[in-house]
């Protein structure tokens, strides 16, 4: 079975087209932001498959385009193809669009990079940054299509806090991941956290995910007052360190989510976890 056979909305006719189906999807969501490219082994291994089974797989996704191989390294990487199929996603192109020129007017009035954020069953993930001039601190900055836990981050925390609560109780329930000192991972803490967005209106964030940098995200809210997702910005913590400045920082990203949120309708189509 090659990769054109899998057609959109077909059903697997049989548990093998199944398996098949799942060994390609292990095979790329192997590969991520910290390590996008991988060793045979390597990807044999996170997919949990043989050898033999990944080398075969990975062949028939580099014929069509969706993997590529570096010759030099061999390694293996995602190819363009994943790429082309971004456009496509449902809800994502009105979503991001909407809300392009507002992250691009909140990176120039804040000088730091911005982020959208939405629930996705794996935690929060980025659907859109603007990255601000001449920042060239050596982290991973997440891109349209990274996924962080949400008991980090100042977008991400305020995601957990507008899960309804059957939804923050499934994610609190989960082993909560540490990055740093700062990290908070204990669900009493989190829950209790989460009241304190909903309350306030924003999170701050300092050190948490990445020492050194810091947070300030909001909520969007549609025109029918649902939560649609979050903005954030992220900059060294030095540049958040004084209330002056987070207040100042807070108006802005305050005007931009309002400025998103009257332009969309009660339903913009987004994916539920």
């Amino acid at each position: 079975m090659s990769i054109s056979d899998l057609k959109p909305n077909a059903s697997p006719r049989s548990p093998q087209e199944m398996r098949a189906v799942e060994r390609i999807a292990a095979i790329l969501r192997s590969f991520s932001m910290s390590q996008p490219m991988l060793s045979l082994t390597e990807v044999a291994r996170a997919a949990d498959l043989d050898k033999n089974t990944a080398r075969r797989l990975l062949m028939a996704l580099a014929a069509e385009g969706l993997v590529r191989r570096d010759e030099s390294e061999r390694c293996w990487g995602l190819g363009i193809g994943v790429l082309k199929l971004q456009p496509a996603v449902l809800g994502m192109r009105a979503l991001r669009e909407t809300a392009a020129p507002f992250l691009q007017w909140l990176t120039e009035r804040s000088g730091m990079t911005s982020f959208f954020w939405i629930k996705d069953p794996e935690g929060a993930i980025c659907i859109d940054r603007v990255r601000a001039p001449g920042e060239f601190q050596d982290v991973f900055w997440s891109t349209p299509g990274t996924v962080l836990p949400m008991n980090v981050a100042s977008g991400p925390r305020v995601v957990l806090a507008h899960l309804d609560d059957e939804a923050r109780a499934a994610w609190l329930s989960r082993p909560q991941p540490r990055f740093s000192s700062a990290t908070q991972t204990n669900p009493d803490e989190l829950r209790r956290a989460a009241a304190r967005i909903r309350a306030q209106g924003h999170e701050l964030t300092l050190n948490d995910y990445y020492v050194g940098m810091a947070g300030l995200g909001v909520p969007v809210m549609d025109r029918s007052g649902a939560f649609v997702g979050a903005i954030s910005i992220t900059a060294s913590t030095t540049k958040l360190a004084t209330a002056d400045s987070q207040q100042a920082l807070l108006a802005v990203l305050r005007e931009a989510s309002v400025a998103i949120g009257v332009r969309l309708g009660p339903d913009p189509g987004l994916p539920q976890p």
